[in-house]
């Protein structure tokens, strides 16, 4: 597992102090520098949020030019692995401006959806929000965080999450979309979904627009 050394960053729109992290985390051979422009529409719904973008920490084998959170391969286990080290960086970054992981939202595409989920799952401190785009769990990711599940019932299950897919997704199937709903709510969580017809693997005006809606609940 190689180390996050590399961090695009966008400060907050209404300059000052932040009140929140919001941390992109991009797909599956892409790099940090693919999803830090959406900080522009977000920050118009968070605008005393600090944006990071960091490049995964291992080159991607399929695309020596991006990067990868995991090896594709590693599906579902990568993530959990892969967790602890974003998790560590995280943690630093919101350290570093007088914020706690309760002020913290992780925005995810494809491989880095999969790794938000992740996080929010095995992480010992409650997230701020979790927005995912084209993503997927399956059993091992939540069974992955069974000590932080009590009764039935995972111990931060009031964090708000809200899943997003396209239904002519060609690489993370549609059909994921509810996979992880039912699997997050299993275990307490409330998942809002949004399906966006006739899109495929990537997000949309619509879709960014739900994903301020809800980042504007949390000012």
């Amino acid at each position: 597992m190689g180390d996050i050394d590399n961090i695009y960053r966008h400060k907050p729109a209404a300059g000052g102090l932040s009140s929140h992290l919001v941390v992109l985390l991009h797909g599956y051979g892409a790099d940090g520098k693919d999803l830090i422009d959406l900080a522009n529409p977000f920050a118009m719904a968070l605008p005393n949020a600090t944006f990071i973008s960091p490049d995964a920490p291992n080159p991607c084998a399929m695309s020596p030019q991006g990067r990868q959170w995991f090896p594709i391969e590693e599906i579902p286990n990568g993530a959990i692995k892969a967790s602890d080290n974003l998790l560590n960086v995280i943690k630093k970054e919101a350290e570093d401006l007088n914020l706690t992981f309760k002020n913290v939202v992780l925005i995810g595409f494809s491989q880095g959806a999969m790794m938000s989920m992740q996080c929010l799952l095995l992480n010992n401190f409650q997230l701020g929000a979790i927005i995912g785009y084209s993503g997927a769990l399956r059993d091992e990711n939540i069974k992955a965080a069974s000590s932080l599940i009590i009764d039935g019932k995972h111990k931060f299950s009031d964090t708000p999450i809200l899943l997003v897919h396209g239904e002519q997704d060609e690489v993370v199937p549609f059909q994921s979309l509810q996979k992880s709903k039912f699997l997050l709510e299993s275990v307490g969580f409330n998942v809002k979904t949004f399906s966006r017809p006739n899109l495929g693997h990537g997000i949309d005006p619509e879709g960014i627009s739900r994903g301020m809606e809800m980042l504007k609940q949390l000012n």
